[in-house]
């Protein structure tokens, strides 16, 4: 006996039961419907039970081919594919109602930017190159500059908060450095107050003298006629340029002449030549050439000694009339 065969057995056995139910119920309907006197004839019973011996049979039809589908599919009873109850088992813990975690996307950290510790030596650099002095103020002697690029370590302040009292990063030691052009870092709040050393006396560099004398010397004839003075410097600086501006009143005419050295003429000749005219030497200056001969003339000049060449630096003047 096949597989098949087994289950529609099963199947009849199990529903031949209820098949009867059905077949009885619908007889005993038919039965409750029947007139009870036969000679009268009621057709509306006969249809009521016409209908209900229609139902049985349509049940009965409907739960035939039920059996044979079941059959068929290879399924088994519906008693049988029910299990029996398992004993309930008991958790080790108490239940709880604890959410399945969701896996999500970790977001990517934001880097965080490295924490530098702050020095507690405060700092100090410049904007624009600052001069170091021995107090705070122009007054006081130079002792370096902090440069532009260059730190250095700051000790105290003055009491007005304008300047820096620094480790000198030159020579050593330390020095004030004025705050204008600078910028510090680390902890200058709890630094201390310094009182600055007393403003030095100021003594004026006196400013050295510049003096010369000059003098008439001769005339000298050659290409025209030049007059030629001696200058004595009489002052403390170096004499490099020499300019003269001579007119002779009588012609009139004007001469000029401008040089780098003192030269002393000889005639036509050229005699003793001198570079600069250090303090107390004596040399020598000529006008320009005059087309006649100033001697006897009254003559006016104008002679100007300087500092550097090409009439540069300090320049002196002096005017003398004479008549040669």
């Amino acid at each position: 006996m096949n597989t098949q065969s087994l289950i529609l057995n099963t199947y009849s056995k199990k529903y031949l039961g209820l098949l009867l139910v059905i077949i009885i119920c619908s007889i005993v309907l038919i039965g409750c419907n029947w007139p009870v006197r036969q000679q009268v004839q009621q057709p509306i019973a006969d249809e009521d039970a016409v209908a209900t011996a229609v139902q049985a049979t349509v049940i009965a039809q409907a739960v035939s081919a039920q059996l044979t589908k079941a059959a068929s599919e290879g399924q088994q009873p519906p008693e049988q594919a029910q299990q029996p109850e398992q004993p309930e088992q008991q958790p080790a813990e108490p239940a709880t109602d604890t959410p399945t975690p969701t896996l999500s996307a970790t977001p990517s950290q934001t880097p965080t930017s490295t924490f530098t510790p702050t020095s507690s030596v405060p700092m100090v650099s410049v904007s624009t190159n600052t001069n170091c002095r021995i107090g705070p103020g122009k007054p006081y002697e130079l002792l370096g500059a902090l440069l532009v690029g260059e730190e250095a370590e700051v000790i105290a302040r003055d009491p007005s908060n304008q300047y820096w009292y620094i480790k000198n990063p030159d020579k050593g030691g330390f020095c004030w450095l004025w705050g204008y052009y600078a910028t510090t870092k680390g902890d200058v709040g709890s630094l201390p107050v310094f009182t600055p050393p007393p403003t030095p006396t100021f003594t004026p560099t006196p400013t050295p003298s510049i003096n010369f004398n000059v003098v008439f010397r001769e005339v000298d004839g050659c290409v025209g006629w030049q007059i030629e003075f001696r200058i004595t410097n009489n002052g403390e600086v170096i004499f490099q340029s020499v300019s003269t501006t001579v007119t002779d009143n009588d012609t009139p005419e004007t001469v000029n002449s401008q040089s780098d050295m003192f030269e002393e003429l000889n005639g036509c000749l050229v005699g003793v030549t001198y570079q600069d005219l250090d303090p107390g030497d004596t040399g020598f200056t000529n006008s320009g050439a005059f087309f006649n001969d100033p001697t006897g003339h009254s003559v006016d000049a104008t002679i100007k000694l300087c500092t550097e060449n090409g009439l540069g630096g300090t320049c002196l003047t002096k005017n003398l009339s004479f008549t040669p």
